[in-house]
Order: structure tokens, then C-alpha cells, then sequence
């Protein structure tokens, strides 16, 4: 967004700052790689500031507030920075505490570290049971988990162990991707390569001790290996600023991209509550599309 709006404005007439949180940045489809050896993961990080053209500002920071009311953005530290041009990226982040006993079983690989504690995983797998599926809906990339179990199949053929495993994919409607023809094509796949569905399967907990996971629809399965895609929330802080509900997510014009009556004050990608893909090619059209707006109000 940053860069397509400095590729079309003058220096001159807009000042363009990036607030974010952190110095390096991860590429994040890469994850269904990394666990099992088919990316090295040093070259799925750079400085986060490589990131940006010429004419942009990056500010390490994370946000603690944000005063639409005022046009001003607070970080942590209390520096606070005004704009005339608000565009909120903030993303969601994880909450696997929704779901009883999560953190003490499930493997995911929705982000570098746990895409390396998958990988030693799937080290010492032999072979058993994987269960593979997401905790929710929504969550990022939601391709994700079938290319990850795609990748599985290969990679446990590679080792001579697919035989030895049985692999289960869980899915929380009654396919097993949102589109339907996307998920009757999966879902042929599936069957060609032995995996098992298990469709209507809404987390409600898992059981470490037992290795059990439990559906609210009162199906229970046991595994020796969870893959599961932990829930997923916008940032507490557009909470906290009272820009969304518990869930965090931003309720904006579909058309436009823009906070309720505010003409100035946007939102894209994943911190929408938009009923779309939150896919990095959502991010990618709405930034195109408001680059050029703003661009084309401040030139005139």
C-alpha cells in the first residue's frame, strides 16, 4: 500500500509513514514449506525496512491507541503521530486459548517459530495418525491447510512412512473449502490420495492426555500428530479503540473501504470484516485501489 501510494504521489505532497512492530519480516506462504525441509527458512526473512521504496517512513512501533475522532495514531511509549489519511493493515493474531487444551498439543505453521517446531516434529513422526484442519473460520490464507496436506502426502511418501500413516482432515462446513467448486476438486484429491474427511467438524476441545479432538457436533478423533490452525481475531487494539467488537475485526463499506462516515479513515486486508478471503491478493486489489484514491484526492 505504502509504495504503490508513493509511486503515485509527490514526495512533495504527501508524507507517507509505516507504523509497525517488528524488525524483520516473515513471508508468510512459505510456512507450508518450511516444516517439511522444502524452503530454508533464511530466506523467508528480511529486515522489515528493505521493504519499503524510497520516500516512505518506517517507525518501529506498536500501536496503543488509535483517536479517529482527533486523527491520531499512539504508540507504546505514548509518542503520537497525527495524520489526514488514516489506513489501518493491522492484521489478526492468535488466540489459541479459545480452545481448551490447544497450546499443550496442536502444532500449527502460521508463523516461523511454529513452522520450525513442526518441522522437528515431523521429524520424529514414524508414522500413526495426523489430523490436519483449522480451529475456526476465518483465518488467514485459508488455501493453507489443503496445500499443507498435499505437501504431507509427498513428503511422507519421500520418507517411505505414507503407508504407516493415516491422515484425517477436519473441516468446519459440510465441504471442505468455502468454494464449492473449488472443494468438490479437493475433495477429489482427497479421495485419490487416501485422506479422510471429516466435514461439519467444529472444534469445541482437545484432550493432550488422551490425544483426542472433540467436535461440538459430538465427533471425536484421536491423533498422534495435531495440525491445527489456531483461531484467529483482529488486534486487541482496535477493540480497545473502539473500532470493532470482541473479534476485532473492522465492519467498513465494501465499496469504498472506509470507517462508516469517515472519508478519511480506511482498512484493508485481514483487520476487515469484510466476507472475503483474507488472502494476501485481497490485500494486494484493496491496496491498489486506495492508493490510487487518495493519490488522485490530494493531486486533484
Amino acid at each position: 500500500m505504502a509504495n504503490k501510494l508513493r509511486f503515485h504521489s509527490n514526495p512533495s505532497d504527501i508524507e507517507i509513514r509505516v507504523i509497525g512492530n517488528s524488525k524483520r519480516h516473515y513471508f508468510k506462504p512459505d510456512g507450508v514449506q518450511i516444516p517439511f525441509g522444502f524452503k530454508d527458512y533464511k530466506n523467508s526473512v528480511k529486515s522489515t525496512q528493505s521493504l519499503f521504496n524510497s520516500g516512505v517512513i518506517y517507525t518501529p512501533g506498536e500501536i496503543s491507541g488509535i483517536d479517529i475522532q482527533n486523527r491520531s495514531v499512539e504508540i507504546i511509549g505514548g509518542k503520537k503521530f497525527s495524520y489526514d489519511y488514516l489506513v489501518i493493515a493491522t492484521g489478526d493474531r492468535f488466540v489459541p486459548n479459545d480452545v481448551e487444551g490447544y497450546e499443550k498439543s496442536a502444532k500449527h505453521f502460521y508463523n516461523l517459530e511454529s513452522s520450525l517446531a513442526l518441522r522437528e516434529s515431523l521429524k520424529g513422526f514414524k508414522g500413526g495418525k495426523i489430523v490436519i484442519g483449522q480451529a475456526s473460520i476465518p483465518i488467514q490464507c485459508p488455501p493453507a491447510p489443503y496445500e499443507f496436506t498435499f505437501q504431507l502426502d509427498q513428503y511422507l511418501k519421500l520418507r517411505g512412512i505414507r503407508e504407516k500413516t493415516e491422515i484425517h482432515y477436519i473441516y468446519p462446513l459440510n465441504r471442505v473449502f468455502t468454494i464449492p467448486n473449488v472443494s468438490d476438486y479437493i475433495e477429489g484429491l482427497f479421495d485419490e490420495k487416501n485422506i479422510v474427511i471429516h466435514k461439519m467438524f467444529n472444534v469445541e476441545n482437545i484432550e493432550p492426555e488422551k490425544k483426542k479432538i472433540n467436535s461440538i457436533e459430538g465427533e471425536s478423533i484421536d491423533y498422534d500428530l495435531l495440525v491445527l490452525v489456531p483461531p484467529h481475531r483482529g488486534q486487541k487494539v482496535i477493540t480497545q479503540s473502539g473500532l470493532a467488537d470482541e473479534n476485532g475485526y473492522i465492519d467498513i463499506d465494501r465499496n469504498h473501504l472506509n470507517y462508516k462516515n469517515f472519508d478519511n479513515v480506511f482498512v484493508i486486508g485481514d483487520a476487515t470484516n469484510l466476507p472475503i478471503s483474507k488472502a494476501g491478493a485481497t490485500a494486494h486489489f484493496e491496496a491498489e485501489y486506495l492508493a490510487n484514491r487518495i493519490a488522485n484526492e490530494v493531486n486533484g
